[in-house]
């Protein structure tokens, strides 16, 4: 059993991978706030397959000057989010294997996260019934497919090599949420990948200490590997990101932190904007995440 936390702000406006202040709309940062909490259970089937599910919950804000009535206003969300549920085998027996392994996963992403939670889009005349910004929404609307790869390697005393990636499919091209304003297109329901790479050392193995240092990578594609929800509106993009943890192990107990750090992002143009010449369109990214863990083995 294992909890999770992730802390995410932003408010620099990407135009390409450029950070363009003066072409922010409104003339004022975007702010960006979300809470999540993953609550994960993982249980061995066998000693090389096991399953996990994955319950999230989500907290977001949404802060800017964008609306026709020319004020700053702040849209709110939060709820359950969209839970999983995947298993994952190791290609060598761990007891046989333990300096290093290979861990393929495949799993399913469940529409159990609202994606219209209400919160008002502000017309010059007043205020109108509408929904959060994607970006804070609990859920994308969508069932997904998910599949997952990881692997280590000993390298030298006390050290190891990891790799990790992850790729969400998305099979449903449009979530039926208007994007920017009453009557605009769909949001896409758009893939999403992540990935990881490093080393981890055993600082202090008496008392269960060790930290890493590796790179990360977290991106939204211009276009789906399915689904064709190229019409949609979408913000693709990626960030780069230098990913240092620590990790405490006491008997059962495990406790873990991270703080990656952004080193690049580039905002790519979705299909809309190459559609119409728009050169790059726009959107933040965070300046560090914060990811902090506890986890019990029984």
């Amino acid at each position: 059993m294992s909890v999770g936390y992730r802390r995410l702000t932003a408010d620099q406006w990407f135009v390409g991978a450029q950070i363009r202040p003066d072409l922010v709309p409104g003339g004022e940062p975007l702010n960006f706030e979300i809470h999540t909490v993953d609550l994960n259970a993982t249980f061995a089937v066998t000693e090389r397959f096991n399953v996990t599910l994955t319950v999230p919950f989500i907290s977001g804000r949404f802060s800017a000057k964008i609306w026709p009535d020319g004020i700053r206003h702040t849209q709110s969300s939060s709820g359950l989010g969209d839970v999983s549920v995947v298993g994952s085998a190791w290609l060598f027996n761990p007891r046989t294997h333990p300096e290093g392994n290979v861990a393929l996963g495949l799993g399913v992403k469940a529409a159990t996260g609202s994606n219209t939670v209400s919160s008002p889009y502000y017309a010059a005349t007043g205020p109108v019934p509408f929904t959060a910004h994607q970006g804070i929404e609990p859920g994308d609307g969508a069932w997904g497919i998910i599949v997952q790869a990881q692997a280590y390697q000993k390298v030298f005393r006390k050290a190891f090599a990891y790799v990790s990636g992850s790729y969400l499919i998305s099979p449903r091209a449009l979530s039926g949420v208007a994007a920017r304003f009453p009557g605009d297109v769909s949001w896409s329901v758009p893939d999403i990948y992540s990935g990881r790479l490093g080393l981890a050392y055993a600082l202090w193995p008496d008392e269960g200490i060790s930290v890493s240092l590796g790179g990360r990578i977290d991106g939204l594609p211009v276009h789906d590997l399915v689904g064709g929800g190229d019409n949609g509106f979408r913000q693709p993009g990626y960030v780069i990101l230098v990913d240092p943890g620590v990790a405490v192990t006491r008997g059962r107990e495990a406790f873990t932190l991270s703080v990656p750090v952004r080193v690049h992002a580039k905002r790519q143009r979705n299909t809309l904007e190459w559609q119409g010449g728009k050169p790059g369109g726009g959107g933040d990214f965070a300046k560090a995440l914060v990811f902090l863990g506890y986890s019990h083995r029984f």
